[in-house]
């Protein structure tokens, strides 16, 4: 099994790792585990620091997220226009003057 030796443990928290271990019958070791094991549980692991990427993988990301934009555009429903719907610089017209 591993060993774990902690160096420069403050006196204050020595004292009350030591005094919990006498509460619970245990010694100094197994009440550290205890305490280690506890915090584990307690806290979520932390995230791995994401890897730097290079240029030309920042590149072909964008591009890949693009690529899938356009795909998911492609697959909606196309819009049936009528005939008669006015053209965007007609509606834009139609706004300016109904200021």
């Amino acid at each position: 099994m591993p060993a774990l030796q902690i160096r420069d443990l403050p006196q204050g928290l020595y004292d009350e790792l030591k005094l919990r271990a006498e509460c619970e019958h245990r010694s100094l070791a197994q009440q550290a585990t205890v305490a280690i094991e506890e915090h584990l549980r307690m806290v979520p692991p932390a995230e791995q620091p994401a890897r730097q990427l290079t240029e030309e993988e920042e590149r072909q990301a964008r591009i890949a997220k693009r690529k899938a934009i356009f795909a998911r555009i492609d697959a909606m429903p196309k819009a049936e226009i009528p005939e008669d719907f006015p053209t965007p610089e007609e509606i834009i017209r139609e706004l300016r003057d109904s200021r």
